[in-house]
């Protein structure tokens, strides 16, 4: 038949993995995952006093930090819920929000779902080696003094690694007990200064700004300068997310684990700045916090105060080790999967760590640790994560609006998909006004950082072409766009280099303008250079890859299906159609190009149908008429056999009535004669004693004298009574032998009988109980059953009546329990019972007939029920091929079930409770 299917893709776009996405074992709870979440929670402890003083060149922003602080937060809980739904949607990846996006990008661009994830681990790597140092840092300080700080972060960052490399319960348990410290003491720095009264409120409200030159100008620069660098504070939800393919039940835990991170992060973002503001002042918070801390700690502790704040330091920044080393490691892993970074990336172990990725990131965060990790590397980062967690939120709006029809488990409050765009909205400016502030340096690190997924990309569909036996450099417009681009960026970093030099250093407002319009036109390098010849080159290639697909296969079946049809063969006259949508959703001459295709699509669709109905209807009306013919001609042969087999068994039914009647005849003369000769023999033994020995005693000299004591004419008496009781026990015998063969020749009778009775009812039906006929089966055999001691348990449940066949059924029932004699008959156990069960089933009555014979060997039970198959040397097999096929008659079915020889069998009649 010809086939006119609608199949609806998204297109590949070189993602593998899918909607499904790769299964992995789910050991995490929300405990563990708020946990490793703290990593990125307690990031507010670096960058509070970067914020505060500052680094270098780079100037703080004072005490209005503790503002931007709180306003960070905000902004991180706008985006939090539409987070949420995001990773529920896809349960089976890893990866947090970053991974999850190229779900809601597929229609779009691979490239823009590569940019958001290696956007994304870059942002984190450098964390990891922000941790590594404040920890060392502090544990060189304080313990060891002789090892510098690289080598000792080094080691806390490989410590971290392997245990990372055990799996990820590893990670959890121990992130667990140092997240209960950290956060403990956490609470306890906020909680001790406001108990003591140690707290200046007027001054924990007082915030002033610093700014790098004077004018509103100089304050906006500052504001989104500080903006920008606390868009690190994100992590505090985000990374929650990072073990959705991991958790159980993701669907309630990782919820949880969000909320539990908000209200960590509320104590961290907020509470713990204004009460050190309040306690320590401005001056003291621009410090080492670990040096200063002490007195939040001394009300309670007393002399263990600085140990106390050294500690809380130390327990906080390892967190900031564990959680890249975790979360983003799997970030890489997911998009090796999906086919956007090279395959090496997704390889993993026997505990399903992906330890190259894992490794990979380790690496780059001692590089970073031995770089000295400054400021512009982190703002660098900074840059890079902040495109992630924009697009994060760009792509649950996309969701929201392209895929409405996609399963959620959990929804979005109304109205904080437009607060994540617009927290997405927020970022994008700090970076446009507030990136500048950290030198060109900063700015062309973060640019080579997004870059640098886009050549991992590259690396990764050439290696697949040379897979195919393709050229691994392929003509492509996205590479002639991306490199375009990528001349447009140098030559405006080039412009600028030249403009600053032309600048008076004390032209500071200058020098900041120009650093935003090269940050402005770095942002637009990227998404004109990347994202636009992307989307623009991948809409090309889902129309090229259509258009081919239609040439090369529907339009060719639609030929030969017409030819064939014209030549009168309507089986050959088939036209395969696949409808395969092209999802481009750009709205200029490439979407309608799509669009258009896919109307030419449509119609083709709809000339196929025609060809369809055209060669259906001819098939269905030459099917019609020889369906008929062969209804007839089976009704006919159906009529002649029926007649045939009617005949047949009333005569056979004559003729077996006759014979039987003649041996019954003979068998009651035998029976008869027998009684006679008793019967005469126990008459005359008195006289025939008396005679005998009156001839004894004549001819006694003859006889020698024998009989002449009356000690032998006693004996005489004696010996013929012996002899009748002899004559008497073979009689009984032999009586007993003709009993057994009359009840034979009687059960032949009776089913004679029947089998007379069934050819004259055959195809009445009737409505019976079947508990009736039950009864009436074992009635038929009582007799049967007692000679043989067997036992006969009944288990009759209230079931309704059937309109049946009564003759058949009843046919089925005396073979069923005659099996199960036969099989009692056929063991030596002194318990022999037979169960009979009536009970309903769905749509049906059940009558189970069980024995506890000698059962039904395994490899004879799936051929029980054949034609001429008979086991009855094993005590089954008596008519069951007739019944089971009775069964199907009446619409229903005939099973058995045996443990085994020796243990029994049952077998079970279904009938339907409708006729």
């Amino acid at each position: 038949m010809t086939q006119a299917t609608s199949k609806t893709e998204s297109g590949s776009l070189g993602l593998k993995s899918g909607m499904a996405g790769r299964e992995h074992p789910r050991t995490v709870g929300w405990f563990g995952t708020t946990s490793v979440a703290m990593g990125g929670i307690n990031q507010s402890l670096f960058i509070m006093a970067a914020l505060f003083v500052g680094q270098g060149d780079i100037p703080g922003q004072g005490s209005a930090a503790v503002l931007l602080l709180i306003a960070g937060v905000l902004l991180a809980w706008a985006a939090a819920p539409g987070w949420t739904e995001l990773v529920l949607m896809f349960p089976n990846r890893v990866g947090g929000i970053a991974a999850t996006c190229a779900e809601a990008f597929r229609p779009y661009s691979p490239v823009l779902a590569n940019l958001t994830g290696v956007c994304y681990w870059w942002g984190w790597a450098p964390a990891c080696a922000v941790g590594a140092m404040l920890s060392a840092s502090a544990l060189h300080e304080w313990y060891f003094p002789w090892c510098p700080v690289p080598i000792l972060g080094t080691c806390i960052i490989l410590l971290f690694m392997a245990v990372n490399l055990c799996g990820v319960k590893w990670v959890m348990r121990l992130a667990m007990p140092i997240a209960v410290a950290s956060a403990g003491l956490a609470f306890v720095s906020a909680t001790v200064p406001i108990f003591s009264g140690h707290v200046d409120w007027h001054q924990a409200f007082t915030f002033k700004l610093t700014v790098p030159f004077p004018g509103w100008f100089g304050g906006v620069t500052s504001v989104m300068a500080g903006l920008y660098l606390i868009g690190f504070l994100a992590p505090a939800f985000e990374q929650a997310a990072s073990h959705v393919g991991e958790t159980i039940d993701p669907n309630r835990n990782v919820p949880r684990a969000m909320l539990a991170s908000a209200a960590l992060a509320g104590l961290y973002f907020i509470v713990l700045p204004l009460i050190w503001l309040g306690t320590l002042g401005p001056e003291a918070l621009a410090q080492d916090l670990a040096l200063v801390l002490g007195p939040t700690f001394a009300p309670l502790v007393g002399g263990a105060a600085k140990a106390t704040a050294i500690w809380f330091m130390v327990l906080n920044m390892f967190h900031g080790v564990i959680a890249p080393l975790a979360g983003a490691s799997r970030t890489l892993s997911q998009l090796a999967e999906d086919g956007l970074l090279p395959e090496a990336f997704a390889r993993r172990s026997r505990t399903d760590v992906p330890w190259v990725a894992t490794v990979v990131t380790a690496g780059v965060a001692i590089a970073c640790l031995f770089a000295g990790v400054p400021l512009w590397l982190i703002a660098a980062a900074n840059f890079t994560y902040l495109i992630s967690i924009a697009l994060a939120s760009i792509a649950v709006w996309l969701l929201r609006r392209d895929r409405p029809d996609l399963p959620r488990p959990y929804r979005a409050p109304r109205g904080t998909i437009i607060l994540g765009l617009g927290a997405g909205g927020v970022w994008t400016l700090t970076t446009l006004f507030g990136f500048q502030q950290f030198g060109l340096p900063t700015v062309l690190a973060g640019i080579a950082f997004a870059y640098s997924g886009a050549m991992l990309y590259a690396w990764r569909k050439a290696s697949d072409r040379r897979k195919l036996g393709l050229p691994v450099i392929g003509r492509s417009l996205h590479l002639k766009l991306t490199g375009a681009m990528l001349l447009v960026l140098v030559l405006d970093a080039g412009g600028y280099l030249i403009a600053i030099h032309h600048v008076p250093v004390h032209e500071t407002a200058l020098l900041a303008i120009l650093a935003d319009i090269f940050v402005a036109v770095a942002l637009l390098t990227i998404s004109v250079g990347l994202v636009l010849p992307g989307m623009i080159a991948h809409a090309a290639v889902e129309v090229s890859k259509a258009a081919d697909q239609l040439v090369r296969g529907t339009l060719a079946d639609f030929t030969r299906a017409m030819q064939a049809l014209a030549a009168g063969d309507l089986d050959a006259a088939k036209a395969q159609f696949d409808l395969v949508p092209v999802a481009v959703h750009s709205r200029d001459e490439v979407g309608d190009m799509a669009m258009s295709f896919n109307k030419l699509q449509e119609e083709i669709g709809r000339a196929a149908l025609g060809l369809e109905g055209a060669r259906a209807g001819l098939s269905a009306a030459r099917d019609h008429l020889e369906l008929r013919v062969r209804e007839r001609t089976a009704e006919l042969e159906s009529a002649h056999k029926k007649l045939l087999e009617t005949s047949r068994m009333a005569g056979m039914a004559e003729v077996a009535t006759n014979v039987l009647h003649n041996v019954g005849n003979v068998l009651n003369s035998v029976n008869i004669a027998s009684a006679c000769v008793a019967n005469g023999v126990r008459k005359s033994k008195g006289a025939t004693l008396t005679r005998v020995v009156r001839l004894l005693r004549e001819h006694e000299t003859d006889l020698g004298g024998f009989f002449t004591t009356d000690h032998r004419a006693q004996q005489m008496p004696g010996f013929l009574d012996q002899l009748s009781d002899r004559l008497a026990a073979e009689r009984a015998a032999a009586l007993n032998e003709l009993g057994h063969l009359q009840k034979n020749i009687d059960h032949i009778k009776e089913i004679v009988a029947m089998q007379q009775s069934y050819a004259k009812v055959s195809g009445i039906t009737e409505t019976v109980q079947i508990v009736d006929l039950v009864e009436d089966t074992l009635r038929m055999n009582a007799e049967c059953f007692a000679d043989l001691d067997v036992q006969v348990v009944r288990d009759f449940a209230k079931v309704p009546p059937v309109t049946v066949e009564r003759h058949k059924v009843l046919q089925i029932l005396v073979n069923l329990v005659r099996n199960a004699r036969h099989a009692c008959d056929a063991t030596d156990r002194p318990d022999k019972t037979l169960t009979l069960q009536v009970f309903n089933g769905a749509g049906t009555i059940k009558v189970a007939v069980s024995d506890n014979g000698i059962g039904i060997a395994a490899e004879n039970l799936a051929r029980i029920f054949n034609h001429g198959f008979t086991t009855k040397k094993d005590g089954h097999g008596y008519g069951l091929h007739s019944g089971a096929l009775a069964a199907r008659e009446l619409g229903g079915a005939l099973r058995a079930e045996s443990p085994g020889l020796g243990r029994g069998a049952t077998f079970t009649l279904e009938l339907p409770t409708s006729a």
